[in-house]
Protein backbone atom coordinates (compact mmCIF):
# COMPACT_ATOMS: atom_id res chain seq x y z
CA UNK A 1 0.00 0.00 0.00
CA UNK A 2 1.40 3.49 -0.83
CA UNK A 3 0.19 6.78 0.00
CA UNK A 4 0.82 10.28 -1.84
CA UNK A 5 1.73 13.73 -0.19
CA UNK A 6 -0.06 16.54 -1.94
CA UNK A 7 2.29 19.58 -1.46
CA UNK A 8 0.93 23.17 -1.81
CA UNK A 9 2.16 25.55 -4.74
CA UNK A 10 2.86 29.16 -4.20
CA UNK A 11 -0.27 31.01 -5.08
CA UNK A 12 2.33 33.38 -7.04
CA UNK A 13 4.37 31.39 -9.11
CA UNK A 14 3.24 28.03 -8.76
CA UNK A 15 6.16 26.63 -7.50
CA UNK A 16 5.72 23.22 -5.44
CA UNK A 17 6.38 23.98 -1.74
CA UNK A 18 8.41 22.17 0.05
CA UNK A 19 8.36 21.15 4.30
CA UNK A 20 11.42 23.27 5.03
CA UNK A 21 11.01 26.10 2.60
CA UNK A 22 10.23 29.44 4.32
CA UNK A 23 6.79 30.33 2.99
CA UNK A 24 3.53 32.03 4.40
CA UNK A 25 0.51 30.35 4.57
CA UNK A 26 -2.95 32.69 5.38
CA UNK A 27 -6.54 32.75 4.48
CA UNK A 28 -7.55 35.29 1.99
CA UNK A 29 -7.85 38.98 3.17
CA UNK A 30 -11.15 39.90 1.52
CA UNK A 31 -13.24 36.30 1.76
CA UNK A 32 -11.13 34.77 4.05
CA UNK A 33 -12.13 31.20 2.86
CA UNK A 34 -9.28 30.16 0.33
CA UNK A 35 -5.97 29.58 1.57
CA UNK A 36 -3.23 31.38 -0.04
CA UNK A 37 0.76 30.15 0.05
CA UNK A 38 3.47 32.49 -1.00
CA UNK A 39 6.99 31.30 -1.13
CA UNK A 40 10.21 32.84 0.08
CA UNK A 41 11.15 34.40 -3.42
CA UNK A 42 7.70 36.02 -4.31
CA UNK A 43 7.17 37.30 -0.40
CA UNK A 44 10.80 39.44 -0.70
CA UNK A 45 10.21 40.58 -3.97
CA UNK A 46 6.43 41.49 -3.12
CA UNK A 47 4.59 39.38 -5.91
CA UNK A 48 1.09 39.78 -6.98
CA UNK A 49 -1.03 37.06 -6.08
CA UNK A 50 -4.72 36.31 -6.75
CA UNK A 51 -7.63 34.55 -4.56
CA UNK A 52 -8.85 31.74 -6.78
CA UNK A 53 -12.44 31.92 -5.14
CA UNK A 54 -13.21 35.42 -4.78
CA UNK A 55 -10.71 37.03 -7.12
CA UNK A 56 -8.99 39.57 -4.99
CA UNK A 57 -5.52 40.69 -5.63
CA UNK A 58 -2.48 41.42 -3.32
CA UNK A 59 0.70 42.38 -2.93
Amino acid sequence: MSSQISLPTCSCCFRIIMPNDKCVKFNCPDCGEHLIWRCESCRESAQQYACQKCGFEGP
